[in-house]
């Protein structure tokens, strides 16, 4: 009796180890007994989107960020062969600037915005494409645009009514919420209270600003004619703000003994 039960036991126990075997090897070899189908994976229309916007977004606002905010700016300081805008400025001596661009925020987003709508237009009609070459029926309806610099990214919207149509399914969208990350939020609020600062004491304590955000630089250098370049950089993604400020100047020769 005693050999027939520890017969049994061993029986079980090679049982036990061959379910444990197949259950390892059907995990490990699942992919090849049971491929996917390709294409099979869920289509993100944002991701898309995202794809598409998101190298327009970044480099115009580069391009921005380093002039000041203004792609093309109008009065500016030469610094290193840039044109930099200025967002506090007073061609006067011994007196302090007055603030050129205010909520100077409003003023990127409003020429950001305006720099890649033409781009989100093509982005959209690209996303309907993309459907119809997935066999979707489209229709597409008048696309507009909307963006906001925010803290940590800047949001852009696509305003599109879109339907799509595939066999019995159909799926209706009015708009796309997309994220493109930057810390460029961070960087206006500090470029905005340095000018605030210029305007109303004719200078500002860099020293304070990396104190509260560790991850942020502010430099400034004064040029010949007095004015100040302020260059404030994100230290962890490298992003920049460079803008101008002539402020509270004293006359050439002021204060030197003849």
């Amino acid at each position: 009796m005693l050999i027939k039960k520890r017969g049994q036991v061993a029986v079980f126990i090679i049982i036990a180890i061959l379910i444990v075997i197949g259950i390892i090897l059907f995990f490990l070899y699942r992919g090849m007994l049971f491929p996917q189908r390709q294409g099979s994976e869920t289509f993100s229309p944002e991701s898309y989107l995202e794809s598409c916007i998101s190298p327009y977004i970044k480099s115009n606002l580069e391009l921005q960020a380093a002039h000041g905010g203004f792609a093309a700016p109008e009065e500016y300081a030469e610094y290193n062969g840039d044109k930099v805008a200025y967002l506090c400025y007073t061609n006067e001596y011994f007196k302090t600037c007055v603030v050129q661009k205010p909520m100077i925020k409003s003023q990127v987003e409003k020429e950001l915005g305006a720099s890649v709508l033409d781009r989100a237009k093509e982005c959209a009609q690209n996303l309907a494409q993309e459907y119809r070459s997935r066999g979707y029926g489209v229709e597409l309806g008048t696309i507009s645009s909307g963006l906001a610099i925010l803290p940590g990214k800047i949001s852009v919207s696509f305003i599109m009514p879109l339907t799509v149509t595939k066999d019995s399914s159909t799926q209706s969208f009015d708009r796309f919420d997309i994220g493109v990350k930057s810390e460029m939020y961070d960087m206006l609020m500090i470029s905005e209270n340095i000018v605030t600062f210029e305007a109303e004491l004719g200078d500002s304590e860099i020293s304070s600003y990396m104190q509260y955000y560790p991850d942020i630089k502010v430099e400034k250098d004064k040029i010949s004619d007095g004015s100040k370049i302020y260059t404030v950089t994100n230290v962890v993604t490298n992003e920049k703000f460079r803008f101008a400020s002539r402020s509270l100047v004293w006359s050439p020769g002021y204060g030197v003994d003849t």
